[in-house]
């Protein structure tokens, strides 16, 4: 049995919601501990099983009724202005809510305005390593898919798509990166000089052949930017993708002048792409390409 709520809608597993259950409503480290572990216990088909659950309750949320609601994180003050809806803000926002459950998220799923309001915002993004962490619990290898949390670019329907992966195709030859912030540290700015670098170095043929040597198609880098400790970076490989989580401060971005940013995008890719390389033990880097 499934919850099924519309004509012809994905199926979500009943055996998800019970593994989410173990997070009771909120995302902690406690909580994903325990769905990590019971997920690992049923093996890798009950690994893939919950991404695939999880990426279609996440997509059912991504509509632009649901966009448009108001939302906080439950540590901002009574009186704090709602949220700026960035894709990282609604995307938490999203997790939050399929956390909280599954009565919850049948509410907001069948009314947007019921995702109007306080939820566990901040704290959400750890959802998203359960998969990964599962999967390498369960058999010894990195996750080295894609959980599929939006709907294509083409398409205003949440129920398009099959699952956590396929179907889509990347937008990147061989390297991308997704910049994550806290709450209040995004800089679109800053943004757009990284993008420009980063996809000159997707486009740099330079830069494919050094990518060459580490046996592996794609390299993701997620460099997130935090108010608090900086975390240590952490590389995994798998058989299709190697993914570097590389954490930066996020007062240093707010206090760079706007001409100093392109130079900053460049120290954080060089020193991203540096931490890869010595981990990899591959070759020199080329340097990085130069923008107009």
């Amino acid at each position: 049995m499934g919850t099924k709520l519309w004509k012809d809608a994905p199926v979500i597993s009943e055996k998800f919601w019970s593994h989410v259950s173990a997070l009771d409503g909120v995302v902690n480290p406690e909580g994903c501990g325990r769905l990590v572990e019971s997920l690992a216990a049923g093996g890798e088909a009950e690994v893939r099983q919950f991404a695939n659950d999880l990426a279609t309750a996440v997509r059912a949320l991504a509509t632009p009724q649901h966009l448009s609601q108001a939302v906080w994180d439950v540590s901002e003050p009574a009186a704090a202005p709602a949220l700026p809806m960035s894709d990282d803000v609604f995307l938490y926002a999203r997790l939050a809510v399929v956390a909280a459950g599954q009565s919850t998220w049948q509410t907001v799923v069948a009314d947007a305005n019921a995702m109007s309001g306080r939820w566990h915002v901040a704290d959400a993004e750890e959802l998203l390593e359960v998969v990964p962490q599962a999967f390498r619990r369960a058999t010894g290898l990195d996750w080295d898919d894609e959980l599929i949390l939006d709907p294509p670019a083409d398409s205003e329907d949440p129920r398009v798509g099959a699952g956590a992966t396929g179907g889509h195709g990347k937008w990147w030859n061989w390297y991308m990166s997704g910049h994550m912030y806290d709450v209040k540290a995004e800089r679109d700015d800053f943004d757009d000089a990284a993008y420009q670098l980063e996809r000159a170095i997707d486009a740099d043929p330079a830069w494919a052949a050094w990518w060459s040597n580490s046996g592996v198609p794609d390299l993701e880098t997620y460099p997130s930017y935090t108010w608090d400790g900086v975390p240590k970076p952490r590389l995994s490989k798998g058989r299709k993708v190697v993914r570097v989580h590389f954490g930066f401060d996020a007062a240093v971005l707010h206090r760079t002048s706007v001409q100093d940013l392109p130079r900053l995008a460049a120290e954080h890719q060089r020193v991203m792409l540096q931490f890869v390389q010595s981990k990899l033990g591959l070759p020199e880097m080329p340097p990085l390409p130069t923008l107009p």
